[in-house]
């Protein structure tokens, strides 16, 4: 159950991220018929990284007594998890707003950006607790896995980013 809310979350995500980066005119054909801002690369890259959530998901083999006592976890935390993300939503959004105003005033950016960290700052203490609670649920392969897929994520990147950096 928890995978797949961690699996849609994520496609919800990477749609509005491709949505709105569609609006703006990046990718193949950009706003103006052009090459687009990243040629479709940010669009590869995001496809590969839903990828290989999709094939974590299907290496992990997580029993049905797994999800139970991680979904307890999660449940028992659920007071402290939605004002934390509420917290992270509101700030990045006026960081958004901030940095996306007509005449954008750098003190409140910097303000705000302050703020996202703060709120990011509180919401990882709480995930490395509920993280340090779940792990032991978790076999040795298991967790060598996500650990090997969060290394995929951050190499994917940088090769993504260095790439780029090469055009």
């Amino acid at each position: 159950m928890i995978g797949k809310r961690i699996a849609l979350i994520g496609t919800v995500c990477v749609l509005l991220l491709t949505a709105s980066l569609a609006a703006w005119g990046v990718g193949s054909g950009g706003a103006a018929g052009g090459t687009g801002l990243f040629d479709g690369s940010l669009k590869s890259h995001m496809i590969g990284q839903v990828g290989r959530l999709l094939v974590l998901r299907s290496q992990l083999d997580v029993t049905d007594e797994q999800k139970r006592k991680i979904s307890v976890i999660i449940q028992s935390r659920m007071d402290e998890i939605v004002p934390a993300a509420e917290s992270v939503i509101e700030t990045r959004r006026a960081l958004r707003e901030a940095v996306l105003k007509e005449a954008p005033d750098e003190k409140e950016i910097r303000v705000a950006a302050e703020a996202l960290g703060k709120s990011l700052g509180d919401a990882s203490v709480l995930t490395s607790r509920i993280v340090a609670e779940a792990r032991p649920i978790l076999t040795t392969r298991q967790v060598k896995l996500v650990k090997d897929f969060r290394t995929s994520l951050d190499n994917a990147t940088l090769d993504w980013l260095n790439q780029l950096g090469k055009k």
